[in-house]
């Protein structure tokens, strides 16, 4: 059974913020993988002492134990590890939902110098916490020192990408509050391979988690439909 790897974004529930996207693909035919990476799923503190590798390696590993041909989907961070799996390994099909090649908040790009003195930031403002947690299930807040990993991680994909060789969809999220357009744009630049789609939705940055999630998820499974249909 063709096999579709499904990862999911920094802080984000390795389940949960995916939405319906791996029951629509288990409808599609395909068998799907869903790893929870080191550190999420749990609490913000096991981020403390996770490096950018664990969560490569986790994911490497849930890959590589599905049957070919495979495909790999990733939203935010989990489009970045999707791109340097697909430039690793021969791979059916990439999909990356708002890749996080980088931010709009640029102080982001401070938490290797400021962590030893400001060891937590939010991804939601304090005073709205409890609202966002109704809407969402990611962390709220989470070590800073994890965020100089998921850095590292951005750093060094711009010379991996070049080098994926299979077909690729990149969704952009034309509300998204996290990723920049450019950044987006930026990674599917960067795809080697020509044959690559480029789609934007009026969505926010967990675009499966948004009112047109369902429809995302419906257009990914008809995208890697014929790509991994048996020859």
């Amino acid at each position: 059974m063709p096999g579709v790897l499904v990862l999911h974004g920094f802080t984000s529930h390795p389940i949960l913020t995916m939405g319906p996207l791996a029951e629509t693909l288990r409808q599609a035919g395909f068998r799907v993988a869903q790893p929870t990476l080191p550190g999420h799923g749990t609490q913000p503190e096991d981020l403390r002492k996770v490096r950018w590798q664990d969560w490569l390696q986790t994911a490497r590993e849930a890959y590589l134990a599905l049957e070919e041909p495979r495909a790999v989907v990733g939203l935010s961070m989990g489009g970045l590890l999707a791109g340097w799996l697909a430039a690793e390994h021969k791979t059916a099909a990439l999909v990356a939902l708002a890749p996080a090649l980088g931010f709009k908040n640029r102080l982001a790009y401070l938490a290797p110098l400021l962590h030893p003195f400001k060891p937590w930031a939010y991804s939601t403002d304090p005073a709205e916490v409890a609202r966002r947690q109704a809407q969402s299930p990611n962390y709220p807040n989470f070590p800073t020192v994890a965020l100089t990993q998921l850095i590292a991680l951005q750093r060094r994909l711009p010379e991996l990408l070049p080098r994926v060789k299979a077909p690729a969809l990149v969704l952009e999220a034309a509300h998204d509050d996290t990723v920049p357009s450019r950044a987006v744009r930026r990674y599917f630049d960067l795809i080697g391979d020509p044959r690559k789609t480029y789609r934007v939705y009026p969505s926010r940055h967990d675009m499966l988690l948004d009112p047109l999630a369902g429809q995302i998820a419906q257009d990914i499974a008809a995208w890697l439909q014929p790509l991994l249909a048996p020859g």
